[in-house]
């Protein structure tokens, strides 16, 4: 288990992996998790990483939000269904990439596909102090879980991703471009190929940029 945050050293500010060792990262990663399913949060963390998603919204996600059939997680505005704990006022439609589905199909509560998606092995909800620790202090490298959507904006702007797409990837409406970009289509399919290259970054080292 990642040590609980109050083992490790306060931070000033979330410190973001760089994206050239994130193919390092990602193989550390499914390293720890051995055998396959011994470690849940690592899987928690892969998904948020390969969804770009906020460490909440993939420790709490249900199998209620997933649509296997047409590879999308919707994440439903804070507030709705008695969950507060979401940041986001909107709904979101969420792209799931090859890696991402792979990740959910080997979970244990894929055979049911009911409740919450990602659970610790006593089937109780997986902290976040799992995910706030120092990253150098479990696997050997600098930076935060919480980091990891930094990580991809970064990769984002090296491969000159259109600004709007990324950001909408990273579900941030902050600018009039981006607020209508989502009133429209949320640039759905635009963001689904941008997830799929980002997860074959993450898994082979490969740009295919």
């Amino acid at each position: 288990e990642f040590p609980a945050k109050k083992y490790i050293a306060p931070l000033k500010s979330l410190s973001a992996l760089h994206y050239d060792e994130l193919p390092k990262f990602m193989q550390a990663l499914g390293g720890y998790d051995k055998p396959t399913g011994s470690k849940p949060e690592a899987a928690c963390l892969a998904f948020a990483i390969h969804t770009v998603a906020r460490m909440g919204e993939a420790r709490l996600a249900k199998w209620s939000d997933i649509d296997l059939k047409t590879k999308i997680w919707t994440i439903e505005p804070s507030g709705t269904k008695g969950e507060d704990r979401r940041k986001s006022d909107k709904m979101w439609l969420i792209p799931l990439t090859t890696p991402a589905i792979k990740i959910l199909k080997a979970q244990p509560s894929y055979a049911s596909q009911q409740g919450r998606i990602f659970s610790k092995l006593d089937k109780v909800e997986i902290p976040d102090s799992y995910f706030g620790s120092n990253i150098n202090a479990v696997l050997g490298f600098k930076g935060v879980a919480h980091g990891f959507r930094t990580t991809f904006k970064t990769w984002c702007q090296a491969n000159r991703i259109i600004d709007e797409v990324s950001e909408l990837s990273l579900k941030h409406t902050n600018t009039d471009a981006t607020r209508a970009a989502y009133a429209r289509d949320q640039l759905f399919d635009d963001r689904k190929p941008l997830l799929e290259a980002y997860s074959e970054y993450a898994m082979t080292g490969v740009n295919p940029i």
